[in-house]
């Protein structure tokens, strides 16, 4: 915490309480020619004076990572670094695992946690756009589990497997779950650690994590939520109830996906399973202070993406369209 004390004595400046003042009108906060660390200072001791969280927002995920080791030396408790991805919409394949996995552990914090105001989420002006369920259905979706609850083994086990996590005999990495007897190991992809359930009869007696490569118990924790493995098990669920999900996959899709494999590309048809999806912006409370780094440059990159989904978009239009005329001769 190099930088606390200096967090702390700016908080306490008169030059605060001006920025501060202005911001509570609804005015923004210009701070020009600044270079990263004074901004990241300054950004902070507002955030951290009027006990809110701080979302940093920048151009690049390049930058956002300088952010995110800048901010660790700043008093904040918990930094999330939300990664996005530089894909089209219309792109007929979802992201990597591991980005959905890193973007899912700062939703379930923000989710969950009872107190943000030491919480900071460093994105790109990406987590800005439309790109995640809505608020209430990831909530409504994810699994809560506590000390003493009573647990139905079977009916956790439908639950995990909707949830999409594997059942495998040992426990290795994300999206893994085993049962032995009365122990039911799980690595939730919202964690850095696997978590293991102990049960005595029916009871949830202890939820500790776990040290995957010698499988020890490590650290008791009282609470547990699980979130899907991905967005595509919300999506589908969706579809299926508009009857939609026979017109858009294929054949072999739909067989696949009768037999637990998601096809590929399901993430393009959040627009038409949600009429409001959400952003990071959805996921985080009213009063988080925003630090737009760079602006011209985050629009700069916002235009670029536009432009090229709205290429693609023409680019899939002119394919339908040479195909529905083949087929009409």
């Amino acid at each position: 915490m190099a930088f606390s004390s200096v967090v702390r004595a700016l908080g306490r400046s008169p030059l605060m309480s001006e920025m501060l003042t202005k911001l509570k009108r609804q005015e923004p906060v210009k701070l020009s020619g600044a270079p990263r660390l004074p901004k990241g200072l300054i950004a902070s001791a507002l955030a951290q004076a009027s006990s809110a969280p701080l979302l940093v927002v920048t151009a690049t995920l390049e930058e956002a990572s300088r952010w995110a080791i800048q901010l660790e030396a700043m008093s904040w408790s918990t930094i999330h670094f939300y990664p996005t991805s530089e894909a089209s919409l219309y792109d007929p394949f979802d992201q990597e695992s591991e980005m959905t996995w890193g973007q899912l552990q700062a939703l379930a914090d923000l989710l969950t946690a009872t107190n943000l105001e030491k919480t900071v989420v460093i994105a790109t002006e990406r987590a800005l756009q439309p790109h995640l369920p809505p608020v209430e259905v990831l909530k409504d979706y994810c699994l809560t589990l506590t000390k003493g609850l009573e647990i139905n083994l079977k009916e956790l086990a439908l639950r995990l497997a909707r949830l999409g996590y594997e059942k495998v005999p040992l426990v290795e990495m994300e999206g893994q779950w085993a049962q032995r007897g009365d122990i039911i190991d799980v690595f939730p992809v919202s964690s850095e650690l696997p978590i293991r359930l102990e049960l005595f009869g029916d009871e949830l007696e202890r939820i500790r994590e776990f040290d995957p490569a010698n499988q020890r118990s490590l650290d008791a924790i009282h609470r547990l939520v699980l979130t899907p493995t991905d967005y595509v098990p919300l999506i589908l669920d969706v579809l299926k109830d508009k009857d939609l999900v026979d017109q858009l996959f294929p054949t072999e899709a739909l067989e696949g996906l009768a037999d637990g494999i998601y096809p590929e590309g399901v993430r393009r048809w959040l627009g038409l399973a949600f009429d409001n999806p959400a952003s990071l912006l959805d996921y985080l409370p009213e009063n988080t202070f925003i630090a737009l780094d760079e602006p011209d440059q985050c629009q700069a990159h916002s235009d670029r993406l536009g432009e090229h989904i709205d290429e693609h978009w023409h680019e899939i239009q002119g394919t339908e369209n040479r195909e529905q005329g083949t087929v009409n001769r």
